[in-house]
């Protein structure tokens, strides 16, 4: 199944949560050309709690440099809160993978961890594998 042909992935709901402007607009761009039409942002702390308490999101793509706490935190912060419900699939992007982060992100939770700069084609693979992941379970 190709993300870029697929009803399915086009319909979840995605929160991109960043404080850089520039970085939320270029994932915005990135998932519109592959047909996302539920796409929200979120540049603070505050508005990525508020936007997952209000809305239905199924998968979150966050920016390591995070305001406030570590990506790391906000990642095990997400997933204590929505233990008992619906817990969106995360991605993390940095802007390096050292194995220090990458076990880090694991145990955190994350779902994903890509790399910058962000490869449309491998956002929309890593996405497609998530969405494939939460099918299939």
């Amino acid at each position: 199944m190709s993300l870029a042909k697929s009803s399915s992935t086009k319909r979840l709901s995605v929160l991109i949560a960043s404080p850089d402007r520039y970085f939320r607009g270029m994932v915005v761009e990135i998932l519109s050309g592959y047909g996302y039409t539920g796409v929200w942002t979120a540049e603070t702390l505050r508005s990525l709690f508020d936007s997952l308490g209000r809305l239905d999101i199924d998968l979150v793509i966050m920016d390591e440099n995070m305001p406030v706490l570590s990506s790391v935190e906000i990642c095990r912060m997400i997933r204590s809160r929505n233990a008992d419900g619906k817990i969106p699939k995360i991605v993390l992007v940095a802007s390096k993978a050292t194995r220090t982060l990458v076990d880090e992100a694991r145990n955190a939770g994350f779902d994903a961890l890509i790399t910058k700069p962000v490869i449309p084609a491998r956002l929309a693979k890593t996405l497609e594998h998530l969405y494939q992941v939460a099918m299939a379970s």
